[in-house]
């Protein structure tokens, strides 16, 4: 499939891309590694005037700890991430979701942390060539007025898929999102709408330039799980990320999170209290479970190769997989 027309900017400077961004709002789509853009581009879903590259420049693949946080460029690659010795020290849960994404060459070569954040929602309805989507109408996504797998739904229903997003999330990090006049902060789990059709609250000047991780104040056990059809490869039927902190023996938080269940990832927030200044139980995991599979419930419809009904049975379990390997029980 051949790419459509567009013109290509590679800026090696944060304030040209911003002043390009400033002047083509959504006609011009950030790229940073491109393995989701490119594929993308070439099923026709998306139509930009111009590509904005941002593998020139070099502030947006610094990894770096600035006070209390560390601070990742939007466009670190994967593997550099995963690599660093601060994520190994402090993060090596985000190491095993990287790991998850894709190939090896994604990771090596390709792939970007912000890239992954940002990756288009995905759906059976909507994630296929042209010629396919075409036999079937026009959805919210392709300038339809329903959703094709959730008829009557007002908004489109497509599924948050980045690997990173659950653990990102669970671990409180904050995104900062940069135009030409400016930057301002957002918690990663805002950042997401909640709607497929414009699923990012980024708006049409900004770019997405940094993702911050509190240091730990304490103990932290976390653990991320991704169940999918295939062991690499492939995109996940059911996220879930679980960090925990510490105080002695007894839980001083915990935070779980869920993706590729909707649009945007869930926090499962009605197990907080369960555990919170309790010493790890056993008989914590199948209500941590019940209320993953409950707010699942709600939001999962038929959108995936796999049915509503496993998809969450499997939101219980691998929350409760990973809030095992947190609470280290």
């Amino acid at each position: 499939m051949r790419l459509p027309p567009f013109d290509y900017e590679r800026p090696e400077t944060l304030e040209r891309a911003l002043k390009i961004k400033e002047s083509f709002g959504n006609s011009a789509l950030v790229m940073a590694g491109g393995t989701d853009l490119v594929v993308n581009l070439k099923h026709r879903l998306l139509s930009p005037s111009v590509v904005l590259s941002l593998n020139r420049i070099p502030a947006l693949q610094e990894i770096q700890i600035r006070h209390d946080a560390l601070v990742i460029g939007a466009a670190a690659p994967l593997e550099k991430v995963a690599d660093h010795e601060a994520v190994r020290q402090h993060f090596p849960v985000l190491r095993d979701a990287i790991r998850s994404i894709g190939a090896l060459t994604i990771q090596h070569y390709r792939g970007t942390l912000g890239g992954n954040i940002c990756s288009l929602p995905r759906c059976i309805f909507y994630n296929q060539s042209l010629f396919w989507r075409t036999s079937k109408g026009l959805c919210h996504r392709t300038g339809g007025r329903d959703c094709l797998a959730l008829p009557g739904s007002s908004s489109c229903q497509s599924i948050c898929s980045g690997d990173t997003v659950p653990v990102l999330a669970a671990l409180s990090a904050q995104t900062v999102l940069s135009s030409y006049r400016g930057s301002r902060t957002v918690a990663l789990v805002d950042l997401f709408s909640g709607k497929g059709e414009s699923y990012l609250n980024i708006a049409p000047e900004e770019i997405l330039t940094e993702i911050r991780l509190p240091l730990p104040w304490g103990k932290l056990a976390a653990s991320f799980q991704k169940i999918a059809f295939r062991s690499a490869v492939d995109f996940p039927l059911v996220n879930a990320a679980a960090a925990a902190f510490f105080e002695g023996n007894n839980v001083a938080s915990i935070r779980i999170a869920l993706s590729a269940c909707g649009p945007r990832p869930l926090m499962v927030k009605d197990v907080e209290a369960l555990a919170k200044g309790a010493a790890p139980r056993e008989d914590m995991l199948p209500e941590i479970a019940r209320a993953a599979s409950k707010l699942a419930e709600g939001v999962v419809i038929e959108n995936s190769i796999a049915s509503k009904d496993y998809r969450v049975k499997m939101a219980g379990v691998a929350a409760k997989r990973a809030a095992r390997a947190a609470l280290g029980l």
